[in-house]
């Protein structure tokens, strides 16, 4: 059943990020930002591609939908007079984010971005269009907020076209717990910006490359997750703690986050409102 706009708003406040799912686990400000190397690299390679494209000096940033603030911590590196706002529902990733000094709202942004004052010459949003339930009015939103030549950061799941007949798995991508709405392809997602007035500078696959597996095995669950999730959290951590399991952790640098093109598990994209495309 398609949930309401209520039922949204309570699940991210509370339900997404319980029991330490998605990273909130390993959320601590002390090892900021490499507590969690899956979304170090992920900001850091965000960060490698947005970077060129802006021309403010001292950028507004707002990154909707920030998690713990990996993101705006790599753009903030590359970006050190920038003023950086996050909309975020969670309250422990709010908290997070508060003690790396960045702005916090906690509405959504329906609400939020139409009495804003001022523009964004950079705003992020990763993995949060296939969540919302009308992803085209908010990039409208959005489109109203980016100051002229300020760039619109958008990364979603990908789900390739012929994923229909075959079957994409990657333990990175996990296929059976995330409450997506809206599902992209690198032509829909190119469709829909350009269609809310967004000029698509950059549209193209990242991160590291699907396998193909059985239908019967993709509607099984994922091993690692499902072993995680019914693991004690004490005997977990104390497992992530030890060396003998560096060999299945995240690496500091994950050189397929860095790269595009084939069917690859995210989709990237950086537009402009009014721009010429490249």
């Amino acid at each position: 059943p398609r949930p309401d706009a209520r039922e949204l708003n309570d699940y991210y406040s509370v339900d997404y990020r319980r029991a330490g799912y998605y990273g909130s686990d390993v959320a601590d400000p002390a090892a900021f930002p490499k507590d969690n190397l899956f979304y170090f690299n992920r900001g850091q390679s965000i960060a490698d591609l947005v970077a060129p494209r802006v021309r403010a000096e001292s950028p507004r940033i707002l990154d909707i939908g920030a998690g713990f603030g990996h993101i705006l911590y790599a753009l903030g590196e590359r970006f050190p007079k920038s003023r950086r706002t996050a909309i975020e529902f969670s309250g422990v990733a709010a908290r997070h984010l508060q003690s790396i000094g960045v702005d916090v709202i906690t509405e959504p942004v329906e609400n939020v971005l139409p009495r804003m004052e001022g523009q964004f010459d950079v705003v992020v949003i990763s993995h949060v269009l296939e969540h919302l339930l009308d992803p085209g009015a908010v990039l409208k939103l959005i489109r109203s907020s980016l100051a002229p030549k300020g760039v619109l950061y958008v990364e979603v799941p990908n789900i390739p076209a012929d994923s229909q007949l075959r079957f994409p798995d990657h333990v990175w991508a996990p296929r059976f717990d995330e409450p997506h709405i809206t599902f992209f392809s690198t032509g829909s997602l190119h469709t829909l910006l350009e269609s809310r007035g967004l000029t698509a500078l950059f549209c193209d696959t990242a991160g590291p490359f699907y396998r193909y597996i059985s239908s019967l095995r993709f509607r099984m669950p994922t091993a690692r997750w499902f072993i995680q999730h019914k693991m004690p959290p004490a005997l977990f951590h104390f497992l992530r703690r030890q060396s003998f399991t560096k060999p299945v952790r995240m690496r500091e640098r994950e050189e397929s986050f860095y790269q595009y093109g084939g069917c690859r598990i995210w989709i990237r994209s950086i537009s402009q409102a009014g721009a010429a495309a490249e």
